[in-house]
């Protein structure tokens, strides 16, 4: 008996599944990856920001504290650079707990058209934050200068 009807007999359809459910799993596949990857470079460049802030932020303590040094209140400026070479933790703040200010200091004076002596004061603080393997690091630099 023979049938003239629109279906093929099931014997000549038997691989045509298979064929569509690896196509189907590897393309699911391959976006499940890409979606990985994509999510992954997306959390490491939030980490890479957060740690330029904090390593910004800990170069202008450094600068802040260097300038009190330099500056104190109800006396005369410092003007020897009492703060070269000498760096900045930040043990039991949080936000910056993983980072480190080194500040330098260099001075030197001149005299202005008016005869008029200054010390010019460069101050100069270099942040660097980790976290993980990750780190990043900030330069920052004030100048001031005192009349004699």
């Amino acid at each position: 008996m023979r049938h003239n009807g629109p279906f093929k007999p099931t014997n000549k359809q038997r691989g045509n599944t298979l064929v569509i459910a690896v196509f189907v799993i590897v393309v699911l596949g391959g976006l499940v990856t890409a979606l990985a990857s994509l999510l992954r470079t997306s959390s490491e460049s939030v980490v890479i920001e957060v740690l330029g802030a904090r390593s910004y932020l800990a170069a202008q303590s450094g600068l802040e504290q260097a300038m009190m040094t330099v500056y104190p209140l109800g006396s005369a400026p410092d003007t020897s650079c009492g703060v070269d070479a000498v760096e900045y933790t930040f043990a039991g703040n949080q936000s910056l707990e993983q980072c480190s200010a080194n500040v330098s200091c260099s001075s030197a004076e001149y005299t202005d058209e008016s005869n008029t002596t200054y010390t010019h004061i460069v101050i100069t603080s270099s942040a660097l934050c980790e976290a993980g393997e990750q780190r990043a690091s900030r330069e920052l630099q004030i100048e001031t200068r005192v009349e004699n």
